[in-house]
Order: C-alpha cells, then structure tokens, then sequence
C-alpha cells in the first residue's frame, strides 16, 4: 500500500513539474513578447511561485479538514450507535481493522441511520399500540401492560403489548355480550314488574349509550346482581301469582262460579304484574266472603273434591266413615275450616305417594280390561265378526295377561321401599295391596259362579216349563243336547280342550309371578272399588287359601277355576244354547 502510494506521488510530482514547466515556458514566450525586463520576470516567477505554493497549502488545509470532519463524524457515529444499540437491546457494532477513515465513517453512518429507523419505527408501534391499549383498560378499567417511559420498546416487549392488547380486546368483547343480553334480561324484567331505574347504576345500564358503560369487574358484578335481584323478584311474583290463581280456581270450583265469569276475569288479569296481583288478591277477598255467605253450597263442594281425592287415594269406606264431619249437617264455619284442613291434608298423602298411586292405578286399569276380555268371550254374536278383530283382540289380551303381573311385582316393590322408608304400611281399600289384589279374584270367581248358578237355574226352569206345557223347544234335540259340535269351526279348530272334550270355563292364569307393584291414582271422581273387608273374612276355604298366597304363582295355583286354556266358549251350557 505504501509502494503504490509513492509511486502515485512521484507520477503526480512529474506531471506537475512538466505541466509547471510546459506553463513556464509559455510565460516565457509571453513574456519576451511583451518585453518584459529580467527583474520583472523574476518578480512575476516568484508572484507564480507564490501562486502555486498558495493553492497546494489550501489544497491541503481543505483536505485536512476533510479529514477532520471525517474523524469527528467517526467519533459521533460511534458515539449514536453505542447510544442506540443499548437502547434497542442490540450488539454494538465493532468495524473490521484496517478501514480507512472514509470507509469507517460510512459504516458508522449506515449503521447508525438503520437503527435509528429501528428506533423510530419502534417507537411509533408503541404509540399506536399504547393509545388503543389505553382505551381498552378505561373501558375495561384494567392496569396497563408497563414499558419503562422514555425507552425503546424491545420487539418482545411490542409482542407481549400486542398480546395484552388482543387480551383485553377479547375480554371487553365478551363483557359487551354479556352486558347486552344482561341489559336486554332487565329491561324486560323492569317492564314485567311495572318498575323504573330508581338508582344512578340501573339508569347508568337502561337510559346511557351502550358504548359509554364502563365494563369493569364491579361493574359487571354489580350487573349481574341487578339481573339476579330483578329475576328473584319476577320468580317471586310468579310463584305468588300461581298460587293467588289456585285459590282462586279453588274457591270458584267450590263456589261453582260460572265459566264466563271465570273467563272475563282472567282475560283482564293475565301474567303476575302487581296489578294483577292485587286483582288476584281481591277476587280471593270477595269469594272468601261468598263463602262465608254460602257455607253450606261450599261444604258441599268440598265434600265433593274430599271424595275425588278418597278415590285416588283409594281409601276404604272404613277409612272414609273415620271422618264423621262428612256426614255433619251442621254447616258452620267450623265445620267449613275443618273439611278445608281435610282437603289439604288428603292432597299431602296423595302427594306424598304419587307414584305408588299411579301405579295402583295402572294395574286396576289392566284389571278392567282383562275382566272386558272375558265379558266379550262369554258373548257368543262375537263370532259374527269376520274382519280380523277376534285377532287383535286376543292379541291385546296376552298382552294384558302378560303386563298385569309385571305392574303388580312394580307396585309391591314400590309399597315395600315405602313401607322400609317410613315403617308404615301403605293401603289400599283399607289392606294391603296383595290382599286387595286376591279379593279382586275372589270377588270375580264367586261372580262367575253366581252367573253359572242363574244360568243353571234359568235352564231348569225353561225345561221344567216345557215338560209341563208340552211346548216344541226352540232348537232341534240334536242341537239341544249336543255337548260338543260335531264339526268343529274353522275359528274353533285350535281351541284346546279339557280331558272329555269339554271346553275349559274360565280364563287363564296370567304369565309369570312375583309379587304384584302399585297402581297410580283414578281420575274419575265416582270411581268405587267394589271391595270390602267382607270379601276377605268369609268363610269359605277357597278364599282363605287365597288371602293366604304371598305370590303371583302361589295365587294361580290356589285359583282351580282359572285355567291355562283359552276360552273361547265359557262353559258347556253355553254349547247347549
């Protein structure tokens, strides 16, 4: 580097000093033109010296200051860019050695102008992102993320800003949601109740723009209290409302109010708001007063809603006979308050043993429905129907014979848990549910008996007439006395017969055992059992082998009358006729 440095000197040494001595020589010339004197023309070489020597020395100043200006620009750059590199958290820069000062400089230079971009563009992310930061925490009232002021923001601390940033976004989105449909919620709850904001919080959440509520926790704490108060209040209203309207409907039922007047009251006095609360209240005034002036019209209503509720709740004519007031004559408001109190408390047994009812209830429907069956298979025109309908009837009576059993077991579980439960045996018809259960088998048994016994008679007595009267029977002796057809019916091929040929007399046992379940409660208020206590303290051992059975299996094989066969034809008189 030296070498080529002098070389370029000694070149540039000899070009001045040929174009110094080419521009002399011209001088010369000019001057032996002009005739100018050798004094003269050593005062004008040394004026040209002078000249010469003049612009070489302000040649060098000026690039001496160059270089000056060039080392203090190094100094300052170095000096900005260790300042900044500290401030972006950045390396500080370290030049390569050997750089000429120009080279250094610029480096220097470059680098600082490129952080200092940095800085700037750093510093304008965070304004942008502080001022939407801001707004986000005085709406929500949250603290805001901390960069330490006057400093540059690192690039995680822009990241973590802009995640905060999102956060609080996201959350004030969510509060907004549930700040409107809360508003929405108590809004209606205030018109429902016939209510105005009273407090500056609930005008703050009715009357204001939605954009100026402040989301912040106390806030929305305290909105959701307002929605919960408001809500309490409306369930109240309603809870009350329904109850003021079951006394109502109580009291017209027992005053036997007439449905127009009940519907004009109940067309203006719709929902639960105080308004119809209080008309509620004064409707219950005015018929407690009819009542007071109906006492006896009133007792009888109650007496009629007693003896619903002693029919679902199958009570016992014993059971009923206990509550002597029934049958007072006496009406006085004692004796009104009195049969009020029954009321309430049968409606808190029936309650209180809902279930159990209703499955009472369902076996006694089954019950009816297998005792329809047999009605219809003693009816002999039912062999008239050719459309199918012998097929679904037998169909619907296995399934009948098949359930009865299985509602019995449920209702016998359900009296058992109950009875373990409380240590009290739970009735029906005054005894227990399997005893109930037999007596309506013995109470059909003896029926079928009684009816066998009236036809037997009715056919003695008409074979005792016509032997007295000589009178042609009305059917041919061989149809009279035939025990069995001599050809059997299509229809009647696959009824299975007794040993003998006769046709089997009564219906079959229903499948499976175990112990019977309970029936729900009846519904018709004149429903009665067609029980009593008589039936199972008689004398007869059939029937107290039957009281005696603790299953469904021991019952059927006690039964001798209900047979496996199916009965098509009841009874061998039924052939004769």
């Amino acid at each position: 580097m030296a070498t080529s440095s002098k070389s370029n000197a000694e070149t540039m040494a000899n070009e001045l000093a040929h174009s110094l001595e080419a521009t002399m020589g011209r001088l010369q010339n000019i001057w032996d033109e002009i005739g100018i004197m050798e004094e003269q023309r050593k005062d004008r070489r040394k004026v040209v010296l002078h000249h010469l020597q003049a612009l070489l020395e302000e040649m060098v100043a000026e690039e001496e200051n160059l270089r000056t200006r060039l080392l203090q620009s190094v100094e300052d750059c170095g000096k900005e860019l260790l300042k900044i590199s500290k401030e972006l958290h950045v390396p500080v820069y370290e030049p390569e050695e050997g750089l000429t000062i120009l080279t250094l400089e610029k480096e220097l230079r470059t680098r600082v102008d490129t952080l200092s971009k940095e800085k700037h563009d750093r510093m304008k992310q965070l304004s942008s992102l502080k001022e939407k930061e801001q707004q986000l925490c005085d709406t929500l009232c949250t603290t805001p993320f901390y960069i330490a002021p006057d400093t540059v923001p690192s690039n995680d601390q822009l990241a973590k800003l802009r995640q905060h940033i999102s956060t609080l976004q996201t959350e004030k989105n969510t509060r907004q949601e549930v700040f409107l449909e809360t508003k929405r919620k108590i809004i209606t709850y205030l018109d429902d109740l016939d209510l105005t904001p009273n407090s500056s919080f609930e005008r703050d959440v009715v009357c204001e723009d939605e954009e100026s509520f402040v989301l912040s926790s106390d806030n929305m704490a305290a909105l959701q209290t307002l929605c919960a108060e408001l809500e309490k209040k409306q369930n109240d209203l309603i809870a009350m409302a329904s109850d003021l309207r079951i006394q109502v409907t109580t009291l017209w039922d027992r005053l036997m109010i007439e449905q127009s007047e009940r519907e004009a009251f109940n067309r203006d006095n719709q929902g639960f708001k105080p308004r119809v609360l209080k008309a509620l209240r004064e409707e219950i005034e005015r018929c407690r007063e009819l009542k007071l002036q109906n006492i006896r019209r009133y007792v009888e209503g109650l007496r009629a809603e007693i003896t619903q509720l002693w029919n679902k709740c199958y009570f016992s004519q014993e059971q009923r006979n206990q509550f002597t007031e029934f049958f007072s004559d006496d009406f006085t408001e004692d004796l009104l308050e009195i049969h009020d109190q029954q009321v309430a408390s049968l409606k808190q047994y029936y309650d209180n043993n809902r279930d159990i009812l209703k499955f009472v209830e369902k076996w006694e429907d089954l019950w009816k429905k297998m005792l329809e069956f047999e009605r219809r298979a003693n009816d002999p025109s039912r062999y008239n129907n050719r459309g199918g309908g012998l097929l679904q009837e037998e169909k619907e009576r296995k399934k009948v014979h098949k359930l009865l059993p299985k509602v019995e077991e449920e209702v016998s579980r359900a009296i058992r848990e109950y009875e373990q439960k409380t240590g009290q045996p739970f009735l029906v018809d005054g005894c227990p549910f399997l005893d109930y259960v037999t007596a309506q088998w013995n109470k059909h048994n003896e029926e079928k008996e009684q009816e066998k016994h009236r036809r037997h008679l009715a056919k003695a007595k008409q074979l005792e007439e016509e032997q007295k009267n000589g009178s042609k029977p009305a059917t041919t002796p061989k149809r009279r006395f035939l025990t069995t057809p001599t050809k059997t019916p299509t229809k009647r091929k696959k009824t299975p017969k007794t040993p003998g040929g006769r046709l089997p007399k009564s219906r079959p046992p229903l499948p499976g055992s175990g112990l019977r379940k309970a029936l729900a409660e009846r519904n018709t208020p004149d429903r009665t059992h067609g029980f009593s206590m008589s039936t199972l303290s008689g004398s007869s051992g059939t029937n107290a082998s039957l009281m005696s059975c603790g299953t469904y299996s021991e019952f059927s094989r006690e039964v001798p009358c209900r047979s496996s066969a199916i009965s098509v034809i009841p009874d061998e008189e039924a052939v004769h006729l």
